[in-house]
């Protein structure tokens, strides 16, 4: 037995108390103020914090994030960074940094299995599995699997360079929002001592108990919780036994003592074990189980029958939940939620914390745009109207795939399953910051896509394109390449009147022609023309998070009042 084993309850709490902390009158008076200023206060620096204060940076914007835990993640939390969200770490250049964090544990086209036993157990089935060369058809980048153990402190070794502070060992412990900005305090938990800073806006990533969400009122609905799961760390030295098994992401685990799943590290001498089942027990209350109950979970999933060396040095007990916010933002807009204070979703498929990481994406250009005086606040608003619903679709997918894998009542009403891809690249906002009014597209797009066989309708990602930067020394690149900070203006042709259009404009519009025939970014297939249907004339106007804000239709003359006229309605500068 191991003498250091312990136990942690990350559970939704039930009932009308959903928090282990909540936000209460605080006498602040006496408090100055510091004087560091941070347009952007973050609560919460796990991993959608993090992404948040990095993105913030790579906008120009700098921000500082207090966690009350001690450090970044010590537990290896799973984490399957998904398509979407590996272009999004493409876009801020640590794609690569991460692919090599990855490649040293597991085969990222290896995908997951379903099996009998981790040991000798038949296949049932095999989920996710990665053609590469399809997956290169529509996307530059690879799923990435990485704890996050591995990948917080990577995220925090970057974010000096990005502008983003985290600060340890520290709870916000009140705040007041008024019309000006949001006073905010906060309390070193190993001094005691209390500092006040006053931010223009709070994002709260404090997890699925978020005081934040309970103090602004804020209701959450879904499918409702499905019980407590648990995750049992351990050590063991697996090599012997595993073959190819031991660089898959995930290998789940169904048999008539236990349900669960597999998550190796260190070529498979070491994990953690997922139980949701262990012959008659459904439900894991926090301290319930042994450490001996843990070893028994160990066989049975493992399928070992000799004794081996094995230490079980941690069980976590947390829920399956499939809930989703309302709103993600206060009353009076100043207040965020994202990530899980924002939306729960059942593990299966990988999901809650690549939409989390997408929230961030979403607001934090928005919030951006804003601070420098580029879009009314009004732009803000548009986080709700656009990711609550992109959440809620995707939380759906979530819970289908935990019916159709986990469950044991089949006949739960879901939704239909949705191949990955479609999942991960294919999502459409039908409202929001666009121009679906003034240009080509007059339909409403429907909410997903086929990334195989896209439609790039307004609201939808802009398609992958295999390009050529003839400035470069004709180096390859994705169409998605040409999206960084600021919005991008695409077209098939040299002289198309958008192009001086898009040079005309007061906010910075990087435009590029994408033909055959181009002198500087060349599209020597032809693919834009044809993937996009571009007549001449004709231009896409892409947002700073790669979504298509419009798609400009041939005219006579005023192109650049008319971009103009659709930057301003999409940055909610029209009055």
């Amino acid at each position: 037995m191991n003498p250091k084993f312990t136990q942690t309850d990350e559970t939704v709490l039930r009932g009308p108390r959903r928090t282990d902390f909540d936000f209460s009158d605080f006498d602040h008076s006496e408090i100055p103020l510091e004087e560091e200023k941070w347009p952007v206060i973050i609560i919460g620096s796990s991993m959608v914090g993090m992404a948040l204060g990095l993105l913030l940076g790579y906008w120009g914007i700098e921000s500082v994030a207090f966690d009350r835990h001690p450090s970044t993640a010590t537990h290896p939390r799973a984490a399957l960074f998904l398509l979407r969200t590996m272009e999004i770490f493409r876009q801020l250049g640590l794609e690569e940094d991460m692919l090599r964090a990855s490649k040293s544990n597991f085969d990222l086209d290896a995908g997951m299995l379903l099996v009998e036993r981790l040991i000798g157990g038949k296949v049932i089935a095999k989920m996710q599995e990665a053609d590469p060369e399809q997956t290169a058809k529509i996307t530059p980048c690879k799923r990435v699997w990485l704890t996050q153990n591995m990948f917080e402190p990577l995220l925090r070794r970057e974010a000096h360079r990005f502008g983003a502070k985290q600060v340890f060992s520290t709870r916000v412990v009140h705040y007041d929002e008024d019309d000006d900005g949001v006073i905010v305090v906060v309390q070193n938990l190993t001094t005691g001592k209390y500092s006040k800073y006053k931010t223009q806006y709070l994002v709260a990533c404090d997890g699925n108990r978020s005081p934040t969400r309970r103090k602004e009122g804020i209701e959450w609905i879904g499918p409702g919780t499905f019980g407590n799961n648990i995750s049992i760390n351990f050590r063991a030295d697996l090599t012997p036994y595993l073959g190819s098994r031991a660089v898959h992401g995930v290998t789940y685990v169904v048999n008539k003592d236990v349900s669960g799943g597999f998550r190796l590290e260190d070529g498979g001498k070491r994990g953690f074990l997922i139980v949701s089942r262990l012959r008659d027990r459904h439900d894991f209350e926090p301290d319930s189980v042994t450490e001996q109950n843990a070893r028994d979970a160990f066989f049975a999933a493992s399928g070992i029958q000799e004794d081996i060396s094995l230490d079980i040095d941690f069980v976590s007990y947390w829920s399956v939940a499939a809930l989703n916010c309302t709103q993600y933002a206060s009353q009076r807009g100043r207040v965020f939620l994202a990530g899980d204070a924002a939306h729960i979703m059942p593990p299966t498929g990988g999901m809650g914390g690549n939409t989390g990481i997408q929230d961030a994406y979403n607001l934090a250009w928005k919030l951006a745009y804003v601070l420098k005086g580029l879009a009314d606040a009004s732009l803000l608003k548009t986080y709700t109207i656009e990711r609550q619903p992109a959440a809620e679709s995707t939380m759906q997918q979530a819970f289908s795939r935990l019916v159709n894998r986990v469950l044991e009542d089949k006949a739960v009403v879901h939704d239909e399953e949705l191949p990955d891809e479609v999942c991960e690249l294919g999502y459409c906002y039908r409202t929001g910051a666009f121009d679906f009014d003034n240009g080509k597209d007059k339909e409403t797009p429907k909410a997903w896509d086929n990334p195989h066989k896209p439609n790039p309708v307004t609201g939808s990602r802009l398609p992958h394109i295999n390009l050529i930067d003839r400035t470069r020394n004709d180096k390859a690149i994705s169409s998605l390449d040409l999206v960084r900070v600021n919005f991008v203006l695409l077209t098939a042709d040299s002289s198309s009147p958008w192009l001086p259009a898009a040079a005309a404009q007061a906010v910075t519009v990087d435009a590029f022609e994408l033909s055959q025939r181009s002198n500087r970014i060349a599209d020597p297939d032809g693919r834009f023309k044809e993937l996009c249907s571009m007549n001449d004339g004709e231009a896409i106007l892409i947002r700073p998070d790669g979504l298509i804000a419009w798609r400009g239709k041939a005219s006579c003359g005023g192109h650049s009042e008319t971009l103009a006229a659709v930057l301003s309605k999409v940055l909610g500068l029209c009055r």
